[in-house]
């Protein structure tokens, strides 16, 4: 299995990204406690959430989600590049250590993804700046279901901050957990 490298989206495939390329950040591996840690800080119950990693790189996050029992594990991934790399991961990786059976990759921008109905786990490793951010969040603000955020290494903590419908949960020194009941919706 390959996850671990530092690669600059702009250097690796940007003709193939598209107009979000200006937005993206790098692809760098979660460390495996830290994401460890940030999965287990999420409130929701597994059996009933659909997991969904934003900017999923190589599928690290994905597979560590998926050895836990989730209704349903996404990867969202715009690099092509990165993008074949975690479906080669996710073909490789030991079938006895997974809970979860329904493992997705999805090669697309977060801004324009659809999250599946349903609560949500969602999480990011810091893949985007602003103007994503704010897109994303908007749209998890306004769905039906309970959503966790889990984010590491949150640059744009100011705009998940800026909607009252998120309140924080879990808080450590490299990233925090943030909770949307079904109820909240930002005015």
């Amino acid at each position: 299995m390959t996850t671990e490298a530092l690669i600059f989206l702009g250097q690796l495939d940007p003709e193939a990204v598209g107009p979000s390329i200006e937005f993206a950040t790098h692809y760098e591996p979660t460390p495996v406690d830290e994401a460890e840690r940030l999965l287990d800080a999420l409130p929701l119950p597994p059996e009933r959430t659909t997991f969904v990693d934003l900017g999923s790189g190589m599928g690290r996050v994905v597979l560590l989600a998926a050895e836990r029992p989730y209704r349903q594990v996404i990867g969202v991934e715009i690099s092509p590049a990165l993008h074949e790399v975690a479906k080669e991961n996710r073909d490789h990786y030991p079938r006895e250590r997974l809970q979860s059976r329904d493992i997705r990759l999805v090669r697309a921008d977060a801004a324009a993804f659809t999250f599946p109905r349903g609560d949500l786990a969602v999480y990011l490793y810091n893949p985007f700046r602003a103007p994503v951010m704010e897109a994303v969040i908007a749209r998890l603000a306004a769905h039906r279901g309970e959503v966790a955020l889990a984010y590491h290494t949150p640059l744009e903590r100011e705009t998940i901050d800026a909607v009252a419908a998120f309140v924080p949960a879990t808080v450590f020194p490299f990233g925090t957990v943030w909770r949307k009941p079904p109820a909240a919706r930002d005015a």
